[in-house]
């Protein structure tokens, strides 16, 4: 299914046609029950009327919000100027993949916004980071054919928030898409929505990419604190060495993890987000 609104879904099939189908009672009834990147069996309508799904197949994974399934790979969008990157979102966004067990793309995206010294601090800042980093620029076109070589033959999600320029890379990577963009707000710092819907876009010569509306707030549900070192993937290797078998890497004495924080191994930003994360998770359980 690529895209849904007011009741109805666009199906594709294998040939690239596109069928206008409803739901079958008992999936209309459960509300979300299909979205964008779900596999369905369906069966066309006849003339002018629409069809009808059959069948939800099943997921290989799903994401709440964005709220898509199916996807092999996260591409987050940050913008290092308007909007001001949000890192605390960022890390949110990049749990809930690794949870998902999706690959990860980081683009680093309006680099014609920043100076060279600008972007050696940002480097800097995020030294030792565990996902591969994009510099990327619709404007100027940098780093536009690394991304396009990176999702040709996969199913991918752009997610960031509002104004980051999710939806003028995708009109860079492929021109004839045509999507809606935006400027960012001065009064409130953050972009105006212009992709309401999630839709899955197919790319040239092939792979598709589901294109998302911008989101500044992302919870945990589902999520508990015991499973939120396993992604962190930088911990693996100094958890391995924590004294405690189920260390928290908060308050335990002699924490690897901690200790690599301290000399730099571990990024001391992405370590202060866990922490928040694992408190706001032990906070729920409470």
């Amino acid at each position: 299914m690529v895209r849904a609104a007011g009741g109805f879904f666009a199906v594709r099939d294998a040939e690239g046609r596109e069928y206008l189908c409803r739901a079958r009672g008992r999936l209309k009834q459960r509300e979300g029950a299909i979205l964008v990147g779900d596999r369905v069996l369906f069966r066309p309508g006849g003339g002018a009327g629409a069809g009808v799904i059959e069948e939800l197949l099943p997921r290989r994974n799903v994401l709440v919000r964005p709220p898509v399934a199916n996807v092999e790979q996260l591409v987050l969008v940050i913008a290092l100027r308007e909007p001001e990157p949000d890192w605390n979102l960022a890390n949110r966004i990049l749990v809930l993949a690794g949870h998902e067990k999706l690959d990860v793309l980081c683009c680093l995206n309006k680099i014609d916004l920043v100076d060279e010294g600008e972007r050696e601090a940002i480097y800097r800042t995020l030294e030792p980071f565990p996902y591969e980093l994009l510099w990327t620029s619709a404007k100027i076109g940098a780093g536009i054919e690394p991304l396009r070589e990176r999702l040709q033959g996969r199913t991918s999600v752009f997610a960031g928030p509002s104004g980051v320029g999710k939806s003028s890379l995708l009109n860079a990577l492929q021109p004839g898409l045509s999507l809606k963009t935006g400027e960012v707000s001065g009064k409130i710092g953050r972009g105006r929505h212009t992709t309401r819907h999630a839709e899955l876009l197919p790319l040239d010569p092939a792979g598709f990419v589901v294109d998302t509306p911008g989101f500044s707030r992302l919870s945990f549900a589902g999520l508990a604190p015991e499973e939120l070192g396993a992604l962190f993937p930088e911990f693996a290797g100094h958890a391995a060495r924590c004294p405690f078998r189920n260390c928290s890497h908060i308050h335990e004495p002699g924490c690897a993890v901690r200790k690599a924080v301290s000399r730099g191994e571990i990024n001391a930003l992405r370590y202060e987000h866990y922490r928040l994360f694992w408190e706001e998770l032990t906070a729920k359980e409470r």
